[in-house]
């Protein structure tokens, strides 16, 4: 399954492109993150991704493996720290429009 990804918005910040996204998540996300490269964003290189939250998830973008990961708040077991990634094969076909803000080159 693959991320869907729109750029909503193009700009510049000095000598940096800045790209406002917006993406959601498909049936079946994959363990380590759904795939989002540089030219997906519209960059050739990405310095800098900050997602926003959405529907209870907080995400992360992984800048070595150019993708971007999913967590959520698990209140029932203090063992498993402070937040833990969404399982393998999980439906999140739900989470869309998902906002976020790339800076690259």
């Amino acid at each position: 399954m693959t991320l869907t990804h729109s750029i909503q918005k193009r700009s510049t910040f000095g000598n940096k492109r800045v790209r406002t996204v917006d993406i959601a998540f498909d049936s079946s996300y994959p363990t380590g993150g759904e795939s989002l490269t540089a030219s997906d964003l519209g960059l050739s290189v990405v310095d800098l991704v900050i997602p926003s939250p959405k529907s209870g998830y907080v995400f992360e973008y992984d800048y070595t493996n150019s993708k971007i990961k999913a967590y959520y708040a698990d209140y029932d077991a203090t063992s498993d720290g402070a937040l833990i990634e969404v399982a393998n094969t999980t439906d999140l076909s739900g989470v869309t429009g998902v906002r976020l803000l790339a800076m690259g080159v």
